[in-house]
């Protein structure tokens, strides 16, 4: 009989896989957290995606969520909370919390902020930055 065991530690990289309206769009792979505020937020990796400044420029026009920022000329924008943007975990499931905001400039980066993960799944998935966290204190 075989037994893997797999680790998750610092080094290695998880993606959490992004869908918007039911589209996957990329992923992240959750590079830094405040684990007391139940915060994880990273780069997203887009995956055929010309320009996502339009993306979700469109898609908040569409689904009337609230942009916080926009600048056209910069291809700029930040959002609230995007109900229909789901973040998946490795074993399929989707991350429970609030939800996922993001900001970002076609010309240089996005990030994805997902606020309201409880301290149960902060000890689970996202150890790792708790692990840091405490250490620091």
């Amino acid at each position: 009989m075989l037994f893997l065991i797999f680790y998750k530690n610092e080094k290695m990289r998880i993606k959490y896989i992004l869908e918007l309206d039911g589209v996957k769009i990329g992923y992240t792979e959750f590079e830094y957290a405040d684990p007391p505020m139940g915060v994880v937020h990273g780069k997203i990796i887009f995956e055929e995606i010309d320009s996502p400044y339009d993306l979700f420029k469109n898609h908040c026009k569409k689904f009337n969520v609230e942009i916080t920022a926009d600048l056209p000329k910069d291809q700029l924008i930040a959002t609230y909370i995007i109900p229909q943007l789901k973040v998946f975990l490795q074993n399929g499931n989707q991350l429970q919390g609030w939800g996922g905001a993001i900001e970002g400039m076609d010309s240089d980066e996005f990030k994805i902020e997902f606020s309201g993960v409880s301290s149960e799944l902060m000890q689970t998935e996202f150890r790792h930055h708790l692990k840091k966290y405490n250490e620091q204190e």
